[in-house]
């Protein structure tokens, strides 16, 4: 699905085996690709190059094979572009995608290390908007959420400030699992309690899978967030 705002590009794919959000955005010359989390991403990025497009930067939300699968296949046709995952990720990315192959029974992916391993209030900035990288474990040890801080002046983008991608944090209704290699319930809980902490309700959420939303309404309808305002237990 694409969408020309203002001239500006973005563009919101549902890709790979388990129905991954692959999102695109920024400028011609200065492009941002998030989670490239299925084999269709590289039809996705020569389709880009073919408007002249050019990615430039490739941000990763976690390590799981459904977001960091195909980056080495998107590297081999952007080779200028930099992949960003945060650091805490690094012991668990070869075994995430070990378990693609061994307990999902899939085609082996090609590890790409990260050019950059980000960490908890890295700004980056990528075509012209900044980005805050917020440390949220639980799903994964390395999961991170980029919040927009800001635009660059005249910026026609039609990204909120304060809008996010989320990862598998928390989806439209629901949040990522914890019962994976690696995930831990308490620190899921605890990130999901920073990110209604940080996040205002006008926050528009990107997530790794389901319908893009926000932060208002999750607070006011996602059972999660809700047990966590109550002091519930859902762990």
């Amino acid at each position: 699905m694409s969408k020309d705002h203002n001239h500006h590009l973005w563009e919101h794919h549902v890709i790979g085996y388990v129905s991954t959000n692959c999102y695109v955005f920024g400028e011609q010359e200065e492009a941002v690709l998030v989670d490239p989390g299925g084999p269709e991403v590289t039809s996705i990025v020569k389709k880009l190059q073919e408007k002249e497009i050019e990615i430039k930067h490739v941000v990763v939300t976690h390590g799981h094979f459904d977001h960091l699968g195909w980056a080495a296949d998107v590297m081999k046709l952007v080779e200028s572009a930099k992949v960003y995952l945060h650091e805490a990720e690094k012991p668990a990315v070869e075994p995430f995608l070990d378990r693609m192959v061994k307990q999902w029974g899939l085609p082996p992916c090609e590890l790409r290390e990260p050019d950059v391993w980000v960490r908890e209030g890295n700004i980056l900035d990528m075509a012209g908007l900044k980005y805050k990288v917020i440390h949220t474990p639980g799903h994964s040890p390395g999961s991170a959420v980029f919040q927009l801080l800001s635009k660059k002046e005249g910026h026609s983008t039609n990204l909120n400030l304060d809008s996010a991608f989320v990862g598998d944090l928390v989806f439209q209704g629901s949040i990522g699992r914890f019962d994976l290699p690696f995930s831990d319930g308490e620190d899921m809980k605890a990130s999901l309690i920073k990110l209604m902490e940080i996040l205002p309700k006008h926050s528009e959420l990107f997530p790794g899978h389901g319908n893009i939303t926000d932060m208002g309404t999750e607070l006011e309808s996602n059972p999660y967030l809700l047990a966590i305002k109550r002091n519930v237990p859902f762990f």
